[in-house]
């Protein structure tokens, strides 16, 4: 047991002795580095070092807990082919999102050629996910616009429920503090809209 926390120690030391540096890749963690890392959270080796994850993340690795572990989600989410993208290009997750569909395994489609996702080729990959994300930019438009509408509305029909609710209170036998209640409670809400104020209200209704 202690030759093996021993040997732990020393794999996980010499790997943390080649990345200290690694606090300036933040964004441009390699496919390589996020592999380390995420096996050293997987393998507990860190463990090894009587150190928990996240004083391991900051002593040794000198990034936070919370961009180790997005590095490890990015590997998961993406695999390493969007690491080697976004040292090419700097691609965001966001946008290696939009264009991900255009991810053969290890190369990238485009103009209908598949260009191989490696180091060597960082300017024809930046050409390309540049045109790509040209192209995904009106559609991704066009769902966000799509998205607001059905939210309006919903909206609309939330808001004529509501209305539909307060006319059936009103109409009921409610005594005087009662009906003070519900009004002070109507025009409470209203001031809370942050786009319509009273004296607006009288103009459009």
């Amino acid at each position: 047991m202690i030759e093996k926390k021993t040997e732990d120690a020393y794999q996980l030391g010499t790997w943390v002795g080649r990345k200290q540096a690694f606090a300036a890749l933040a964004g441009r963690c390699s496919a390589a580095d996020a592999e380390c890392i995420r096996q050293a959270w997987e393998s507990k080796q860190y463990r090894a070092l009587n150190m928990k994850w996240g004083d391991f993340c900051k002593q040794r690795l000198g990034v936070s807990r919370a961009t180790a572990d997005r590095m490890i989600e990015r590997l998961e989410e993406f695999g390493p082919q969007y690491f080697i993208l976004a040292q090419a290009t700097g691609i965001t997750p966001e946008q290696y999102r939009r264009i991900q569909g255009s991810v053969r395994g290890q190369a990238l489609l485009h103009a209908g050629q598949e260009i191989p996702i490696v180091a060597e080729n960082a300017p024809r990959l930046a050409a390309a996910v540049e045109a790509l994300r040209r192209d995904a930019a009106p559609a991704q438009a066009g769902a966000e616009e799509e998205d607001l509408k059905r939210a309006v509305d919903k909206l609309e029909r939330t808001l004529a429920a509501t209305v539909d609710e307060i006319a059936r209170l009103h109409a009921l036998r409610l005594d005087s503090t009662q009906r003070q209640r519900l009004l002070r409670t109507v025009i409470a809400q209203l001031h809370r809209i942050p786009m319509i104020q009273l004296n607006e209200l009288r103009r459009i209704s």
